[in-house]
């Protein structure tokens, strides 16, 4: 079976340690998608934090799937083809929870990244690995609270018990997932990366078995199970690699291109 898309978390998967995809992996990329694939990034960082790598990769489609698929846009012109955000309620309700057990919350709105003080450690973090800029803003001077994502921020132990309290008080309302040990994302219900491919491969009149998806972290295995090829890097978990029928090397080792090799 031809593989006619491809489909790529970034973090931990099509970048390196260094925070860049490896010169080799992008002009596999480019070649495939010369060959017909089409080439899909997604990610749980929002359209601004992905537009840099986007831009750099030098594809053709352009797609982006980012906030864990609360949004598809086409960088070269910024157009959205899809996008469920979370209600403004629920959004509400979890920087309740945040500031109730003081733990850091990012908040996006309009591709903009929000934080209630630019002073926190947990902000510079997240600003060096996305290489954006936050906005200082309260939490209750939103005029709108509809979101496409938020995300806890802290030590493992602690967000655990903010995903604790998020399931006590919201249940099923909304969608949660890890996507590294210290964050904590919190999407539309109907919402994760899995739902969101497979929305993009009917658009595009793709089958889900001649697609391959990429990724590292819990929150791409919906993503991955959603398709015939779903690929573990080699540097994700043991057990996440579990439960999966397919491995390959790390993001480090081009992961990406020694897998895709065979199919093209």
């Amino acid at each position: 079976m031809k593989i006619k898309a491809v489909a790529l978390d970034m973090d931990g998967t099509l970048l390196c340690s260094d925070h860049k995809p490896s010169e080799r992996t992008k002009q596999f990329l480019l070649d495939i998608e010369k060959k017909g694939a089409k080439v899909i990034i997604a990610t749980g960082r929002s359209f601004g934090g992905t537009e840099a790598t986007a831009k750099l990769l030098g594809l053709d489609n352009g797609l982006v799937l980012c906030y864990n698929g609360a949004k598809v846009v086409n960088y070269k012109d910024k157009s959205v083809l899809f996008e469920k955000p979370l209600a403004g309620e629920h959004v509400k309700e979890l920087i309740n929870i945040a500031d109730e057990m003081g733990v850091h919350i990012n908040l996006y709105q309009d591709n903009i990244w929000y934080v209630d003080r630019a002073d926190k450690p947990e902000v510079k973090i997240y600003s060096e690995k996305c290489g954006i800029t936050p906005v200082v803003k309260s939490h209750d001077s939103f005029k709108s609270y509809l979101m496409p994502k938020v995300v806890f921020i802290g030590e493992h132990e602690k967000v655990v018990e903010v995903e604790k309290e998020v399931k006590k008080r919201l249940g099923d309302k909304i969608h949660i997932a890890f996507s590294s040990d210290t964050f904590l994302e919190a999407m539309n219900k109907d919402v994760n990366k899995g739902i969101t491919l497979k929305w993009i491969l009917n658009h595009f009149g793709i089958k889900e078995d001649e697609c391959a998806a990429f990724g590292d972290a819990p929150n791409d295995l919906e993503m991955l199970l959603a398709v015939k090829y779903g690929v573990a890097m080699g540097n994700a978990e043991e057990d996440f690699k579990k439960k999966l029928n397919y491995t390959t090397l790390s993001n480090d080792e081009d992961g990406i291109v020694e897998f895709l090799k065979e199919y093209f």
